[in-house]
């Protein structure tokens, strides 16, 4: 048997706990622009109309598929990082005086 009423079902949280509102707000972006194009592409093909809103569509759409893309392959990136190549913040010399000397001798 296994006591689980001290250790939390996901050790790092789950994918949408890490994710900011922007990030989100960007996906959902990237749906509706895709079926806003698609749907405007199919009306303007049909009946010639409205071709200006749906290339705008478009491009909305690609403009959002890149960021997201481009968000996504980072947050891979950071979690594949071996612990050693993530940078580590340098500790703090004690005196106020050692920080400038330490920056001088950089």
């Amino acid at each position: 048997m296994t006591d689980t009423s001290t250790r939390s079902a996901h050790a790092h949280g789950s994918r949408w706990e890490r994710h900011s509102s922007l990030q989100t707000f960007a996906e959902l972006l990237l749906g509706l622009s895709f079926t806003a194009a698609v749907a405007f592409g199919g009306y303007a093909a049909v009946t010639g109309r409205m071709t200006v809103l749906s290339q705008g569509a478009g491009v909305v759409f690609l403009v959002t598929l890149t960021c997201v893309l481009v968000s996504w392959f980072r947050a891979v990136e950071r979690e594949d990082a071996p612990a050693a190549a993530r940078p580590v913040a340098p500790a703090a010399p004690a005196h106020p005086l050692s920080a400038i000397d330490a920056e001088y001798r950089r």
